[in-house]
C-alpha cells in the first residue's frame, strides 16, 4: 500500500521504518529541514523502559497547589483562552486518583516493554550508532517520605514483572560513584536495571538516513495543509507544494496531532506541555554520571550522550507558546549542578525547549480512526523516545492486518469515549 507519514520526529521516522519493512511503499512529510528537528531534538535522552509511568499521578494536585507562584515549580500553568486547554486539564486532574494511575502505569509498562524489545531489533538490523548505553537508570531521594513512597510503588509493580531495585545511599553511591560529590545528600533510589540512554534525535536522524536507503521518500520543508476525506475516506494530504494521494494516511505530529484531526470531526486529546532541556560538554571531566539519573523530587532526568551531559525536566501549560524562558531552563541546570558538580562545563550551556504531546491518561493514541484508512500514532507526552519503536511497530501491524503482541485496543481512541 501507498503510506503517507505525517511528521518527521522520532514517531514518525520510525513509523515509517516499519511500515517500509513490512513492505509499504511510505511517504513522509516534514515541515522542517531534516528530521528529529523539533521535540526529538534535544529531550532528556532516557529510555525508560522500567520509569514510563503518567504524570497524572494522586499527589499531583496537592503538589500543585504548593507549587504555585514558585517561578521554579515543576509545574507551571499560564491560563491561556482555549477551551482546549481546560478540557484536557479537567480530564487530566480526572486520572490523577490511585485506580487510575495503575491502570494507566501498567498499561505503560506494558508498550515500553515491547517498544524496547522493538528498538533491540533495530538496532541490530541496522547498526546505527546514537550514544546507546545500556546500564540503567538510578532515580534518587532527598527525603525519607519520598524514598518510602518509591519503594511502595516499587514493590506495587513487581508484581506486574517490573523489576527494580530499592537502594540505601551507600549502594546509590557504589552503583554511580559521581552522586559522592553531591552538594545535597540523597537518601536512598530506586535502580531501574533494564532502562537504557541514547541520543533521540542522532537515532532519528541515521533511522531517517536508512530508510531513504530502503526507498522511504521523505519531503522536508513541505507544510500539511490539510487532510482530504472523501465520504468516510481519506484519499490524500494537501501541502503547500502539492497534493499527494494516498491508501493510508498516518497522523504522527506530535503536539499538532489535534490541529489536522478536528477539523474532521475527530477530538483527539493531545495537549502541548512545555519542557526544557540543558546539554554542557563534559570536556573529560571525571565527575559526570555513567548511567542514567532521575531526580523524583526535582523531577528532572539526567543522562550522559557521548561527550554531552544533560538534563531534562519541568512541564509548562502554556499552550503552543515555544519560546525558550531563560528562568525555566536555569531550573533544571541548577538541581542538575547539584547532583553533579564537576560533571560538565556550565559556562557553555544550551538551552533547549520542546512541546511534549500529553494525553490525560499518559498514554499514546495508536490505531484507526472512524476516518477509514486514517490512523494515529500520536500523544506519546515525556515517553516519545521509549515508546517509539513499539508503537511504530504497533500502527504498522495494524495497517497490515497482522497481528500485535500486545493488545491494540489498549490504545484505542475509544477510551476517551
Amino acid at each position: 500500500m501507498n503510506v503517507i507519514v505525517l511528521g518527521g520526529g522520532v514517531i514518525g521516522v520510525t513509523t515509517a521504518h516499519f511500515l517500509a519493512e513490512a513492505g509499504h511503499e511510505v511517504t513522509v512529510i516534514e515541515r522542517r529541514e531534516g528530521p528529529g528537528l523539533e521535540t526529538s531534538f534535544a529531550n532528556g535522552g532516557q529510555i525508560s523502559v522500567s520509569h514510563a509511568a503518567p504524570w497524572s499521578r494522586p499527589e499531583l494536585p496537592g503538589q500543585l497547589i504548593r507549587w504555585m507562584g514558585r517561578p521554579d515549580a515543576p509545574f507551571r500553568m499560564v491560563p491561556q483562552p482555549d477551551p482546549h486547554m481546560w478540557r484536557w486539564g479537567i480530564s487530566f486532574l480526572r486520572n490523577c486518583n490511585a485506580a487510575r494511575f495503575h491502570t494507566n502505569a501498567v498499561r505503560l509498562q506494558r508498550l515500553a516493554a515491547y517498544s524496547q524489545k522493538m528498538l533491540t531489533q533495530v538496532r541490530e538490523t541496522t547498526d546505527i550508532e546514537f550514544h546507546h548505553a545500556a546500564r540503567g537508570i538510578l532515580s534518587v531521594f532527598r527525603t525519607d517520605e519520598a524514598y518510602e513512597a518509591a519503594a511502595e510503588h516499587a514493590d506495587a509493580l513487581r508484581g506486574e514483572g517490573v523489576n527494580k531495585e530499592v537502594l540505601n545511599t551507600q549502594e546509590c553511591l557504589s552503583r554511580e560513584p559521581a552522586l559522592q560529590y553531591a552538594a545535597k545528600p540523597i537518601t536512598g533510589g530506586i535502580f531501574s536495571p533494564l532502562d537504557e540512554c541514547g541520543d533521540a534525535h542522532i537515532f532519528t536522524q541515521e533511522l531517517a538516513k536508512h530508510c531513504a536507503r530502503a526507498a522511504v521518500t521523505f519531503r522536508y520543508n513541505e507544510r500539511i495543509m490539510s487532510i482530504d476525506i472523501s465520504g468516510d475516506t481519506a484519499t490524500s494530504v494537501t501541502t503547500d507544494n502539492d497534493r499527494l494521494e494516498a491508501d493510508v494516511i498516518v497522523v504522527a505530529l506530535g503536539s499538532e496531532s489535534p490541529l489536522f484531526t478536528r477539523p474532521l470531526g475527530i477530538p483527539l486529546p493531545v495537549y502541548p506541555v512545555k519542557g526544557y532541556s540543558v546539554t554542557i560538554p563534559i570536556e573529560g571531566r571525571n565527575n559526570a554520571p555513567t548511567m542514567g539519573i532521575a531526580d523524583e523530587e526535582r523531577k528532572i532526568v539526567v543522562a550522559r550522550l557521548g561527550d554531552k551531559l544533560r538534563a531534562a525536566g519541568t512541564a509548562e501549560l502554556v499552550g503552543y507558546d515555544g519560546r525558550i524562558d531563560e528562568r525555566r531552563a536555569r531550573s533544571v541546570l541548577k538541581p542538575m549542578l547539584e547532583l553533579f558538580p564537576n560533571g560538565g562545563d556550565a559556562e557553555q550551556v544550551t538551552f533547549w525547549t520542546g512541546l511534549r504531546p500529553m494525553t490525560p491518561d499518559g498514554s499514546p493514541v495508536i490505531g484507526p480512526t472512524r476516518i477509514r484508512n486514517l490512523y494515529l500514532n500520536a500523544g506519546h507526552g515525556s515517553v516519545g523516545w521509549t515508546l517509539a519503536c513499539g508503537s511504530a511497530r504497533l500502527v504498522s501491524d495494524m495497517i497490515g492486518g497482522e497481528p500485535s503482541e500486545i493488545d491494540p485496543s489498549e490504545w484505542a481512541l475509544a477510551r476517551y469515549h
